[in-house]
């Protein structure tokens, strides 16, 4: 199943490139992705948008500096905004109220030092409120970054409930039977361009790639709208 998977990647990387169909010998497309026509295999992308212009999306991401959100505390904080044809973004370190472990600053790069002159969380989720606001919030496990996430907003009195498309969900339900449903792997069968991984700035824009691609994928021709994407994740 995962060698199919990365086969149609590679297709649908191929027709972005040529930016055209391929008369390509095959009766049924790969995935839902690609439609068939006298043309040739093609891609739904061309005939309609991601997101559907009616919603903005949000692509989030947090580093912590373990997984206990009673515990361990974030040490940054990315956001991806994308809204009709405008894109923004906001990233920042955050000054953590604990050191982070050596283990974690190997996996994520970011150090005790890095942190030290960074703005507390509540100055940096001050900042970042403008891009959350009215959205659909694009989180690679969910319940992991709003168990973080909720109680810091409660503590400066905002109180979200946003539509949530969690992408390790919609990958479990799109791409059955893979090895690992880990953010780096799925967006590396679904080849993303970037890199980076276990920065937020380089694993929120690997999301919103993840549930761009999915979100094709399980329409099959059909423009979606983006609840249908979406579930309510339970925080801790």
């Amino acid at each position: 199943m995962e060698r199919r998977y990365r086969s149609a990647s590679e297709l649908a990387w191929r027709l972005r490139r040529l930016g055209r169909p391929l008369p390509l010998p095959v009766t049924d497309p790969p995935d839902g992705r690609f439609f068939v026509d006298g043309e040739g295999v093609g891609l739904w992308e061309w005939r309609y948008g991601f997101p559907p212009n009616d919603r903005p999306l949000v692509a989030l991401d947090l580093e912590t500096t373990g997984l206990s959100p009673r515990r361990d505390a974030i040490t940054e904080i990315a956001v991806v905004r994308v809204e009709g044809g405008d894109r923004r973004t906001f990233s920042t370190l955050v000054r953590p109220h604990r050191p982070i472990p050596p283990g974690v600053e190997r996996l994520t790069g970011i150090t005790n030092a890095m942190v030290r002159d960074a703005p507390p969380l509540e100055e940096a989720l001050e900042a970042a409120l403008p891009l959350l606001e009215g959205a659909v919030w694009v989180i690679q496990n969910a319940r992991f970054d709003l168990g973080f996430l909720a109680p810091a907003l409660g503590r400066l009195g905002v109180r979200m409930e946003p539509d949530v498309v969690d992408t390790l969900v919609l990958a479990r339900r799109g791409l059955p039977g893979l090895r690992s449903y880990r953010l780096s792997h799925v967006a590396d069968v679904l080849r993303w361009p970037g890199g980076g991984y276990h920065r937020a700035q380089a694993d929120a824009e690997a999301a919103l790639w993840v549930a761009r691609e999915l979100y094709y994928l399980l329409g099959r021709g059909r423009p979606l709208p983006l609840e249908a994407l979406c579930r309510k994740p339970s925080t801790p």
